[in-house]
């Protein structure tokens, strides 16, 4: 099996690292490494993914989540040669958000993935700080920041 995993703290809570996450439409606005992603990232959904290393091709991968928490996207190739996968976990700790990303390859040709993709840990880290970046810019600039102010004297 080979894994690749990067994860941070956002200052930003769940719902807004979720909602970067899941949203198809802008992933090619911000910075993630992905150009073009096609269909609705919703459980049960297939998406259609094209990367900035990865030339012309496309990926068709399945979306499975437990909305707000967890999600899955997978990709497989015909008689098991290969499966990947890559699993998103949100840690919500009152408005500050634990995000772990985590790509995994298995079966027989699993070795293809470190030869045609020997950046991907770089590129995994890459796409966990654009979330937090995003995140983080979108929380301070939308929600007035992650902290309430404080209460003004009377």
């Amino acid at each position: 099996m080979e894994s690749f995993e990067a994860e941070t703290l956002i200052l930003a809570g769940t719902g807004t690292v979720w909602d970067i996450i899941t949203d198809a439409g802008n992933y090619p606005v911000w910075d993630s490494g992905i150009t073009e992603l096609i269909g609705e990232v919703s459980h049960g959904q297939r998406i259609r993914v094209r990367t900035r290393d990865g030339g012309k091709r496309t990926f068709s991968l399945r979306v499975r989540q437990v909305p707000g928490r967890h999600m899955t996207w997978t990709g497989r190739l015909p008689l098991g040669l290969l499966q990947v996968e890559r699993t998103f976990t949100l840690t919500d700790y009152t408005g500050i958000t634990h995000l772990s990303v985590r790509d995994t390859a298995n079966g027989p040709l699993q070795g293809l993935v470190r030869k045609t993709a020997p950046d991907s840990h770089p590129a995994l880290s890459g796409y966990v700080d654009a979330v937090k970046f995003r995140a983080e810019l979108l929380s301070f600039h939308l929600e007035g920041g992650v902290f309430p102010s404080p209460p003004h004297a009377v």
